[in-house]
């Protein structure tokens, strides 16, 4: 392996390039894989079983408010993911400050 392929960014920018990622920036990336290990499973394609089925995410802060009645805002939904809600679970301490930016920058593209 070439010494240019073992640094992190440049596989990164490489990976971002084939996926055809257009718009997307770093951040942006990172938090759709954070959605897609994290989220996906219960906003997307949500246990049928579950009383309460969760949101759909899309167009979150295209709103005035979530689901929950709180104000859309980034603070808001920030405080959701570290906090959690209801049958929500908390991420404190399992996700880093960065992760959450990089999560709340990829649910604003969701359309």
């Amino acid at each position: 392996m070439s010494n240019s392929l073992r640094n992190p960014a440049i596989v990164c920018c490489l990976a971002m390039a084939v996926s055809g990622c257009g718009g997307c920036n770093s951040s942006q990336e990172h938090g759709e894989q954070l959605f897609d290990l994290h989220c996906a499973d219960c906003h997307e394609t949500p246990n049928p079983y579950l009383k309460k089925q969760p949101p759909k995410l899309e167009g979150l802060f295209h709103r005035k408010t979530l689901p929950s009645g709180a104000p859309a805002t980034d603070e808001q939904v920030r405080k959701t993911i570290i906090e959690g809600l209801r049958t929500m679970p908390a991420f404190n301490g399992r996700l880093s400050e960065s992760d959450v930016h990089d999560l709340i920058s990829y649910l604003h593209t969701l359309k």
